[in-house]
């Protein structure tokens, strides 16, 4: 690749007191004056520890004030932006979480496409289905033995796939909690799934090296896409102009195969991208150092690929140019856990954003993936959490749903000007 050796671009983390939201709503309730402090990162560069002081201004608003080196002004009361003279005036958005729901040990995240519904699983095995907009709980699913490590609803929003450390795949009715399918094929924990058009077909992978093929109704596996000794991390899957010819014979159960590429991310460093009905690699990548590859995305809409790796850096890719990176950049040392994309109604023409969630429970979103300087625009904040995070964007603009493993579900602000891509 033309960049391979060049290192990622150092980013602008900014990090602030985990109770910052208690202190604004301590201020507004005794209309009174408070402080909490902010702390921003660049690697490379000596780190900067400032002050907020916060007031109540025009009866309801706050009013945002930076010392020691940072300059605030504010968004709204619970977000503000954060100039940072010392990065070269760099600027970030912080954003104040929302509603929360108290469930620990979470492993896993998904929202419906329409965003009416989040379904969630944890350690123990347990999937839990709840509404995006009030965070209320409405049905529970049991049957994994232990971890639900993946979920993902089909595309009518009706049904869940999850997998889990069970080696089950199991198909759920998110209106009666019911479990018609259960799938056997993998030997160790799946961690992660896809699935193809409306869901005849679905895709999975695991910690045994493989990526397989399945056809829902029958419950069976139709083949194998990739069989290697490191463990499959995640995967995604879309469609794409294939330069590959085959003779493989369709198998009956197949649908919908036809002109899909499935992206792998592995445990070794590399990156895969399989040819689903061809069942052929069209391609692979090593990622930056070689580092695990611990998640990824493929967007058709963009022509991007994007992954994220155990040492926290994120690679870009346009699928027209694979010779190449587009960009290459790292926030901070966390593996990257999440990865989503979203298209702000400010930059039509300009680019999807990207969303990154971290092992330790960071989340941010950077500005265009097409605009050759990087930079992060928000930094979502404001609680305690611990481990790993899951981020989606709600469809319709509605905001942020995130978890992290010792924190419970996060519902972000719906005045972000995201839609889903």
């Amino acid at each position: 690749m033309g960049i391979e050796g060049i290192p990622p671009t150092a980013l602008v983390q900014v990090t602030v007191q985990a109770d910052w939201t208690d202190v604004v709503a301590e201020v507004l309730r005794l209309n009174s004056t408070g402080t909490f402090w902010i702390s921003c990162y660049k690697r490379g560069s000596p780190s900067i520890h400032g002050a907020a002081k916060v007031s109540v201004v025009d009866e309801r608003k706050i009013q945002f004030s930076g010392h020691d080196g940072i300059i605030l002004e504010g968004i709204t009361n619970y977000s503000f932006k954060v100039k940072v003279p010392e990065y070269d005036n760099v600027e970030v958005q912080v954003y104040g979480t929302g509603r929360r729901t108290d469930i620990p040990k979470l492993s896993c995240l998904d929202v419906s496409p329409e965003g009416a519904l989040f379904v969630m699983g944890s350690e123990d095995g347990t999937l839990r289905i709840g509404e995006t907009e009030t965070g209320r709980l409405i049905q529970e699913l049991k049957g994994h033995f232990q971890y639900a490590n993946t979920c993902r609803f089909f595309p009518s929003g009706q049904v869940v796939l999850s997998g889990g450390g069970d080696f089950l795949l199991k198909v759920w009715s998110a209106l009666d909690g019911s479990c018609p399918v259960t799938m056997k094929g993998h030997t160790k924990l799946i961690s992660d799934t896809a699935i193809i058009d409306r869901g005849r077909n679905v895709l999975s992978s695991s910690n045994d090296g493989t990526v397989k093929l399945w056809e829902v109704a029958s419950g069976t596996t139709i083949r194998t896409l990739l069989q290697r000794e490191a463990k499959v991390n995640a995967i995604a899957v879309d469609s794409w102009e294939t330069p590959l010819a085959t003779t493989l014979p369709l198998d009956p159960r197949e649908v919908g195969t036809e002109g899909k590429l499935v992206i792998a991310a592995s445990e070794n460093g590399m990156l895969y991208g399989l040819d689903v009905r061809a069942s052929e690699e069209a391609f692979q990548w090593k990622s930056f150092n070689k580092a695990p590859v611990r998640s990824c995305l493929f967007s058709a809409e963009h022509s991007l690929i994007v992954t994220g790796t155990s040492e926290g850096v994120v690679e870009v890719f346009d699928i027209r140019q694979s010779e190449q990176v587009l960009s290459r950049f790292q926030r901070g040392s966390a593996g990257i856990s999440s990865l989503a994309l979203s298209a702000p109604k400010d930059s039509v023409g300009q680019g999807p954003h990207l969303l990154v969630g971290c092992d330790d429970s960071g989340l941010y979103e950077t500005k265009s993936l097409r605009d050759p300087r990087i930079e992060i625009e928000r930094e979502y904040v404001g609680y305690d959490l611990d481990g790993p995070a899951h981020i989606r964007v709600v469809a319709g603009g509605h905001g942020v749903v995130a978890i992290s493993k010792e924190g419970g579900l996060l519902r972000f602000s719906g005045n972000l000007g995201l839609s889903s891509t």
